[in-house]
């Protein structure tokens, strides 16, 4: 073949793959876009609907709810699609003083990312220990947060696992931001409000 010819080809190749590539980057924004557009408005709604939360969204359309329970201020927003969550809505609370590391992770599906916890904890629900692996630094302070409310609501939220270390305190709200509910929304207060006590009582009720 002609080195002229080939080296045309070649140059041809690599336009053609750039513009491929440029179309699918465009692709993939205008999705990002309209699937941010849904959750917004669909956030917007419950916003609407709530006195206990608001709606912001920053310069790039990402909407952010922001919420409060008794001394907790909690966000939700969606994790990156290339994140270990892949765009799952997530919400995050700092930690209080004295919260001991706990997470729950669903039975048989990922686990949490909290190393280094020593002790499995089963808290007598079994419905609550069927479904989730409870591991934790200090089970009798694990214990004293996952009482009946706390146990109630995980269950409530469909595909939900929680932890809590230094960092703070994050509750996985299942698949879709899209179906935040306010049933799950008052869910999610009450394992917040749980978890995150600074003071709770010695023993779990229930």
């Amino acid at each position: 073949m002609d080195p002229l010819i080939f080296a045309a080809a070649l140059l041809l190749l690599a336009l053609l793959t750039v513009a491929v590539r440029a179309l699918l980057d465009r692709a993939a924004l205008q999705r990002r876009t309209s699937d941010r557009n849904v959750v917004t408005a669909h956030w917007e709604s419950l916003v609407m609907q709530r006195r206990d939360l608001r709606l912001a969204v920053d310069a790039q359309g990402v909407p952010t709810l922001h919420g409060r329970v008794g001394p907790i201020a909690y966000t939700i927003r969606v994790s990156a699609l290339d994140g270990p969550w892949g765009g799952r809505p997530l919400a995050q609370a700092p930690s209080l003083s004295n919260t001991p590391r706990i997470a729950l992770s669903r039975k048989g599906e990922r686990e949490v990312p909290v190393p280094g916890l020593p002790s499995e904890l089963t808290t007598g629900d079994d419905d609550f220990d069927a479904v989730f692996e409870v591991r934790c630094d200090d089970p009798e302070a694990a214990r004293a947060r996952l009482g009946r409310e706390v146990r109630a609501a995980m269950l409530a939220i469909p595909g939900a696992f929680a932890w809590s270390d230094a960092e703070g305190l994050r509750v996985d709200l299942g698949a879709s931001a899209t179906v935040i509910d306010h049933a799950m929304l008052d869910a999610l207060r009450d394992v917040l409000q749980g978890l995150g006590a600074a003071a709770p009582p010695a023993v779990a009720a229930g």
